[in-house]
């Protein structure tokens, strides 16, 4: 415990950590400017204040009829070229355009949180990974490492102390950002006038989400100090890092979809959001048209593969750190 609290004091001394809940705290800014500007796009349009939607509801008022009409014609055009009695344009649906189809509705609070945190986790990982990764890597670059080990000889210690320290680390960074949007969602509802039976949308499922997220930022610390000891250059982690999200998530993930089930960020969103499903659609050369495959990943499973990589970096990175020189 004692070497776990000077290794946390020492990634305190530096500036990282500070400048990545900064980061963090600018991430939680931006996703609620967004929020903002959408909830005042909507209070505005209802106002009639927004010059767009009362032209738009102005001209259907003078010429709504004709488009009903117009969309009659040629759907029974269409229905008499196919021979196809069954085709339906929706034509009887057709209404003046309001705020909501203008500009979408904003959701419940819960629901708008779970959808935030679902975009926000990611930058957040990545943040807790460059501090863990940076504070190893920089006692191997400053050649600190080997000074140290001859206060603590004993290796498999230290390299416990680190890995926690830096899991510990992204605790405030992961922190900061769910307090403010915590704090701040439904401070956007309130000052834009949504409806009051918004804000009392259950957050009971966004708790659960929130510890999870908690947890993978625990994970993704620790992630990064066990492959600085592996790679002991922080820019050469996060450099494969950002090449596989590219890579292997973006090119492979799309040219082989059966491959997207095992893939790090289809699994980080099975734990983010207690599990997840897709579509991937075959046989569309099919004059039917395409055939929808829907796929399910759980959370369990999720677990299953997130921890597995953790454990796999762990052991190389305290493997090479036992048993190769220091310096």
């Amino acid at each position: 415990m004692r070497l776990t609290l000077v290794e946390v004091r020492r990634l305190l001394w530096r500036r990282l950590p500070t400048l990545a809940v900064l980061a963090a705290l600018l991430v939680a800014l931006m996703a609620l400017f967004g929020v903002h500007q959408q909830a005042q796009q909507i209070a505005q349009a209802r106002a009639g204040a927004d010059r767009d939607l009362q032209a738009a509801i102005e001209d259907w008022e003078a010429n709504g009829e004709s488009y009903v009409e117009e969309c009659r014609r040629g759907q029974e055009d269409e229905r008499r070229a196919t021979g196809d009695g069954s085709i339906d344009w929706g034509c009887d649906e057709m209404q003046a355009p309001s705020p909501e189809d203008w500009y979408g509705q904003m959701p419940g609070i819960g629901e708008q949180y779970t959808e935030l945190l679902a975009v926000v986790v990611y930058p957040l990982l990545l943040l807790a990974l460059a501090v863990g990764s940076t504070g190893v890597a920089a006692e191997f670059s400053h050649r600190t490492m080997g000074s140290f080990l001859t206060f603590v000889p004993r290796r498999v210690p230290v390299f416990v102390a680190k890995l926690v320290a830096a899991a510990v680390m992204s605790v405030p960074i992961v922190a900061v950002c769910l307090l403010v949007l915590a704090l701040g969602i439904p401070a956007v509802y309130r000052l834009t006038g949504s409806d009051p039976g918004i804000l009392a949308d259950g957050v009971t499922p966004t708790f659960w989400m929130s510890v999870r997220i908690l947890g993978l930022g625990l994970a993704a610390g620790a992630f990064g100090a066990a492959a600085a000891f592996v790679l002991r250059h922080s820019a050469v982690v996060i450099g494969i890092m950002v090449g596989y999200v590219a890579v292997v998530e973006g090119i492979l993930g799309s040219l082989l979809p059966d491959l997207t089930r095992y893939l790090l960020g289809r699994n980080l969103e099975a734990v983010v959001r207690d599990g997840t499903e897709w579509a991937t659609y075959v046989d569309c050369e099919s004059t039917t048209g395409c055939r929808e495959l829907i796929h399910q990943l759980s959370l369990g499973q999720g677990l299953v593969t997130v921890s597995a990589l953790l454990l796999l970096v762990v052991g190389l990175g305290l493997l090479r750190f036992v048993r190769s020189d220091i310096d």
